[in-house]
């Protein structure tokens, strides 16, 4: 019946309001009534007793007459009744008299010779005139009421539905994928807030949606480049035009392309896991700098490869976390250093525990991270080297599994770095009241 908020808030007010102007009209006319009952009855009561005060004074010799000049004069229908017995002796009214209020009606006693006559008096409708005059304003001014407040409230209703109808419409063009959207925040009421809302959630949609088509791209071209190097010497295999050298480099350049596909699908994959709502961290107690030294000793064949000096500065730290994810994170800082760090470079971690948290720095004296890339190393894909060198091995979802999971640990994760000293990425993880205190046992 009712399609919009604007019909039905206009139909509600005028619904609520005629009740109010009917139950208003009804109890000032109950009141009005009541009121000019009891006025009536006293005023037949005076004009009878003033009626017999004056027969008396005057004794006139025709009491018809008389009676009928009062009863004219004082504007009342009089009823006579003679005592002991109900014979009317005068009359002017009829019950079928649509002039007189007959049902309103009171017997004033008349002394009459030693006879004890009844006077019935009831109201002439000329008395009338005023209480209907006063009836008549009541309800021209419920009707004023109703009115004015039926144009105030189409008004109001315009003004309310108006913003609402805005966020219907913004509503729509997010749903169509269209987040460039803006509603005026200059309200300071519940719509305001809701519109400020909208436009929170129009920049997140569409800044979610930018890294969704720019995930999505950088995962074709990761997935595409290796694909297209081992179709090409596949193909060059299969032609059978290569020496026996350059078979063993194709072989070789196969075999990494595929080990990088290998390691895209379980970075792609660890990323899905973590990023699941349905996701349970598991988190025990542990010495964080055993397991850091366990993640050193695991990549010792490759730092050593490059003539690298790895220098680590712990002591025994436990922390309640969950392991396998905080190990991962370990191991991709010390691949990252160990790509990065010049051969014959320098790598160097320490940890300190604090009171509250721990903070673990992972330096590597290899290339520097321009301070408007700070911020953007941990996006997904994301390379400070921007032209994507081949000859550096990586695609970019490193750093991401980690600030992914040093968040799943509400701790932090940040990256120091000066021109042409190299860099430090310092993870700070809290620990629980627990972990402090086998730290203090131990």
């Amino acid at each position: 019946m009712f399609k919009t908020l604007y019909v039905r808030i206009v139909f509600y007010y005028f619904s609520a309001v005629l009740i109010g102007v009917v139950v208003a009209w009804a109890s000032a006319l109950f009141v009005f009534q009541d009121s000019k009952n009891k006025y009536t009855e006293s005023e037949l009561r005076e004009k009878g007793e003033n009626i017999v005060k004056l027969y008396n004074q005057t004794n006139p010799e025709d009491k018809q007459l008389f009676l009928e000049k009062a009863a004219q004069l004082s504007s009342v229908r009089l009823k006579i009744v003679a005592p002991d017995s109900q014979e009317e002796q005068f009359i002017n009214w009829s019950a079928e008299d649509s002039f007189c209020d007959c049902d309103l009606s009171i017997i004033v006693p008349w002394v009459l010779n030693g006879d004890v006559y009844h006077m019935e008096l009831a109201q002439s409708s000329s008395v009338d005139a005023y209480g209907s005059s006063v009836l008549t304003e009541i309800a021209l001014i419920l009707a004023i009421v109703l009115l004015v407040g039926g144009s105030i409230i189409l008004l109001f209703a315009r003004h309310l539905v108006s913003p609402i109808q805005k966020v219907t419409i913004a509503a729509k063009q997010l749903a169509t994928g269209d987040f460039n959207v803006k509603l005026p925040e200059d309200r300071r009421d519940e719509m305001g807030s809701l519109s400020t809302a909208i436009n929170q959630m129009a920049v997140e949609l569409g800044q979610l949606d930018r890294e969704r088509q720019e995930f999505v791209a950088n995962v074709s071209h990761e997935f595409q480049s290796p694909l297209t190097l081992i179709k090409g010497f596949s193909t060059m295999l299969l032609e059978g035009t290569l020496n026996e050298s350059e078979r063993v480099r194709s072989i070789e350049i196969m075999m990494q392309e595929s080990d990088r596909l290998s390691k895209l699908s379980e970075h792609l994959l660890r990323l899905a896991t973590i990023d699941s709502e349905k996701y349970v961290s598991s988190k025990v107690y542990f010495d964080l700098a055993e397991q850091i030294r366990r993640t050193v000793l695991t990549f010792e064949p490759l730092w050593s490869a490059r003539q690298l000096d790895v220098e680590m500065r712990a002591s025994r730290t436990m922390v309640h976390a969950d392991e396998e994810l905080l190990n991962q994170v370990w191991i991709n800082l010390m691949s990252n250093a160990i790509k990065f760090a010049p051969i014959g470079g320098k790598i160097a971690i320490d940890l300190y525990a604090e009171e509250e948290q721990v903070k673990v720095g992972f330096f590597d004296n290899g290339i520097s991270i321009a301070s408007e890339d700070r911020e953007r190393i941990f996006h997904r894909f994301f390379k400070a080297d921007r032209a994507r060198d081949r000859s550096i091995e990586g695609n970019g979802l490193g750093l991401s599994i980690v600030k992914k999971i040093v968040d799943i640990h509400e701790g932090s994760v940040q990256v120091q770095s000066d021109s042409g000293d190299g860099k430090t990425f310092i993870v700070i993880i809290p620990k629980s009241a627990e972990a402090r205190g086998a730290l203090v046992k131990s």
